[in-house]
């Protein structure tokens, strides 16, 4: 059957015209006749089949997963056309390196060496009109919880890590970090680093944690630690004491005598920290053996002779008696004539060329390192 809309053109012609045809099944039948009036007739079928639509590529919803995982399915297979799909592609659009795709060119794929990141994948199917359409899907690895190191700096100055158990941890300073700081309690193969004695400056450890199936992920900590900016204000006092011999009654007496003796409250009076030191007055015997393969040995005497200064101070009806070696400032303030550098460890000018400690200023001024 056809439609009326049809038109015919060269209907008594070996070539039949058609046009406007509508989708559907058309029947026609041509008749010959010679030229004694003898005829023949068949018949030809015309579909004419509705407009091509292109296809659709279906990805799926993009995806989360977790670390550890060996590969993942890329599946595309409910992708539609109106006729059929005679082509698929599974493309790398990005992510982290080391990806690879297996049946790139099916509907169902296989992707392998897959790492901690964002990955997107796009599919591209074909129909049999060459029509194309793609999907892109992405999907997004993370690290396992038995793998995932997360970091946090506490107020202590420890760094941690939140993996299970079952672990093993291992920590790792960066070459270019400061080499000052001591690991304690063996703690860089624990999930807990503890560190002591850092000095100003940016540090940069990188964790790594193993599974027992040999599974491993790396985090970088990254600590910095700032100047105190009341160092300034800070004393160091030396007393004339054995470290072992301070009681904790003595200290809060010794920090009531210097707000006594400053005129000050005892709250105004912060204790950064109590030390030991290994000066302490008194007469020191050292004796020096030297000894050479043969058992040969001479032994020589060094004595040292250490002394210390009282400081004497009547506050109302009270003597205030402070034994003490030293007393310095924390920061090295002096300003060393403006030529030269305050030794923050001597705390003790560092002349520049041509100029040198002046011994009769310093005698004579303020008793004060300087250079000239």
């Amino acid at each position: 059957m056809y439609s009326y809309a049809t038109c015919f053109q060269d209907v008594r012609s070996p070539f039949l015209q058609l046009s406007d045809l509508q989708e559907g099944r058309y029947m026609f039948q041509l008749t010959v006749t010679d030229s004694r009036d003898q005829q023949d007739s068949d018949t030809v079928s015309v579909t004419v089949l509705p407009a091509n639509k292109a296809p659709v590529a279906i990805t799926g919803p993009d995806r989360q997963l977790l670390l550890p995982l060996n590969s993942i399915t890329l599946n595309g297979s409910d992708s539609t056309d109106d006729q059929a799909i005679i082509s698929y592609q599974w493309d790398l659009i990005s992510g982290p390196p080391g990806l690879k795709i297996k049946d790139a060119n099916k509907a169902v794929a296989i992707a392998t060496g897959l790492r901690s990141g964002n990955y997107k994948f796009r599919l591209t199917v074909t129909d049999q009109q060459e029509e194309t359409d793609s999907a892109v899907l992405t999907l997004t690895i993370k690290e396992g919880e038995q793998n995932q190191a997360s970091i946090n700096i506490s107020n202590m100055g420890s760094v941690s890590n939140s993996g299970t158990a079952n672990v093993s941890f291992l920590w790792v300073r960066d070459e270019q970090s400061p080499a000052a700081g001591d690991v304690l309690y063996g703690s860089d193969h624990e999930a807990f680093l503890y560190i002591a004695n850092l000095v100003e400056g940016t540090y940069l450890f990188q964790l790594r944690v193993s599974d027992i199936q040999g599974r491993s992920s790396m985090a970088t900590a990254t600590v910095e630690v700032r100047p105190d900016p009341r160092e300034r204000e800070e004393v160091e006092l030396e007393l004339q004491v054995g470290m072992a011999q301070v009681s904790q009654q003595q200290k809060e007496t010794v920090v009531r005598q210097l707000a006594a003796l400053l005129h000050v409250l005892d709250s105004d009076i912060a204790l950064k920290g109590l030390h030991g030191q290994s000066e302490v007055e008194g007469t020191y015997l050292f004796q020096l053996r030297v000894s050479d393969i043969q058992g040969r040995s001479s032994m020589a005497t060094a004595t040292l002779v250490s002394d210390f200064y009282i400081i004497n101070k009547n506050v109302g009806n009270a003597v205030f008696l402070i034994l003490t070696l030293v007393v310095n400032i924390s920061v090295c303030l002096l300003l060393c004539s403006e030529r030269g550098q305050c030794d923050p460890i001597t705390k003790s000018c560092s002349c520049d060329p041509l100029w040198m400690d002046n011994p009769i200023r310093r005698l004579l001024d303020d008793g004060e390192s300087n250079c000239g």
